[in-house]
């Protein structure tokens, strides 16, 4: 792995070339994220880590939890192209829809998307995760890979 890759890169390294655990520093760079505040949310339970010889560890998925904390669903799709089909569960492809909502819930979607500094594809998908959740066990008897998707990276 080299240093200074592109965030398309460092995706592709994340979900393509997996390796068994990763050092906090190799988490680190591959997110972006400051290894102080790993070590201290790990530290304070925010994240998942296990010590080893001294050492923080990350195994793949739970780099990949924090992945996707890092970087939107589009984000990674976009840089994995045609191997997302091989590196994500197939329910977790994007799909354009056409809704029509009251232009007050879209007014709000707009306002806090440009807040928060996302599209508002991704506020959108970020409100609609408890939405999925709640229908979990409703929806995993009836479509395949249901679970699979909405608990990725974790194993059913």
């Amino acid at each position: 792995m080299i240093l200074g890759t592109t965030e398309r890169q460092r995706i592709r390294t994340v979900f393509i070339d997996r390796a068994e655990s990763y050092p906090l520093s190799e988490v680190a760079r591959l997110t972006g994220i400051p290894p102080a505040r790993l070590r201290r949310e790990v530290r304070s339970g925010d994240r998942d880590a296990e010590k080893v010889n001294g050492r923080w560890r990350f195994t793949w998925r739970q780099l990949v939890f924090v992945a996707l904390e890092r970087w939107t669903l589009t984000r990674i799709q976009d840089a994995l192209g045609a191997d997302a089909s091989h590196a994500l569960p197939p329910l977790l492809s994007l799909r354009s829809v056409t809704v029509r909502l009251p232009e007050y819930i879209v007014r709000a979607l707009e306002l806090v998307a440009t807040d928060d500094g996302m599209t508002v594809d991704d506020c959108l998908y970020g409100e609609l995760i408890d939405f999925a959740g709640a229908m979990s066990d409703r929806l995993a008897r009836r479509v395949p890979g249901y679970r699979r998707a909405y608990l990725f990276p974790a194993q059913e």
